[in-house]
């Protein structure tokens, strides 16, 4: 960066020598002051060379994050696709294990109730067997 200031060194040094300097030292005070500006001096040209630069930067940033942004959505949409399968399967699961539970306790009922049809069948039995039993026994006395 190269400042164009315009600095009239002869105009300064007379300013100086009228003011008491030595014209060395007002020399060296001017080379040195032209020095100064024309190494940390901006100009507007400078400036407007670093606005177009981080303007370049600041696109090439945004272009970049939206094109993560994009690769993100992309595996994110892919990541919840398959997480809706996977519990589209553990629901198909849970419906054929809920199916099988239920035809095991339909069973498990249709085996009581044949459990609780043979108990009185036996205890009908038993107690005719009895009753004769009994019978056989106040005959047999009488």
């Amino acid at each position: 960066m190269t400042a164009q200031i315009l600095f009239n060194q002869l105009a300064y040094i007379d300013r100086l020598t009228r003011g008491g300097f030595s014209p060395e030292q007002a020399r060296a005070s001017a080379e040195a002051l032209e020095t100064a500006f024309t190494e940390s001096v901006a100009t507007k040209s400078d400036l407007a060379e670093v606005r177009t630069a981080l303007k370049q930067d600041i696109a090439e940033v945004r272009t970049e994050l939206k094109q993560e942004i994009a690769e993100v959505r992309t595996e994110l949409k892919q990541e919840i696709a398959e997480v809706r399968t996977e519990i589209a399967q553990v629901r198909t699961e849970l419906k054929q294990e809920i199916a099988e539970v239920r035809t095991e306790i339909a069973q498990v009922r249709t085996e009581i109730a044949q459990s609780k049809n043979d108990i009185l069948r036996w205890v009908f039995a038993f107690n005719l067997v009895l009753i004769g039993a009994i019978f056989g026994v106040i005959k047999f006395i009488h």
